[in-house]
């Protein structure tokens, strides 16, 4: 298994105005389990969110490319089209 950090620890939204350690961000007190998994692309709208999505640090930018192309080609592994092109 890989663990790879959520996406949110990337974002200018993160960790504002919160406790060192306590996962918040501008948009929620408490973020979703759906996005701080990564299974919810917050670039998009989700309930609650009052109309703050994910928005690149810049400082991050480098790590962030690093982040989806490893995302990318596990996405890629798993598939099974992947699959059956190795056997």
């Amino acid at each position: 298994m890989c663990f790879l950090p959520p996406v949110c620890v990337f974002c200018r939204h993160y960790n504002v105005g919160g406790a060192p350690g306590e996962p918040d961000c501008a948009a929620f007190a408490e973020i979703p389990d759906p996005i701080f998994r990564g299974e919810f692309d917050h670039r998009q709208p989700f309930p609650g969110d009052k109309g703050t999505r994910f928005e690149l640090e810049p400082a991050f930018e480098a790590d962030f490319a690093e982040l989806e192309t490893v995302r990318r080609e596990l996405a890629e592994q798993a598939s099974p089209r992947h699959e059956s092109l190795s056997h």
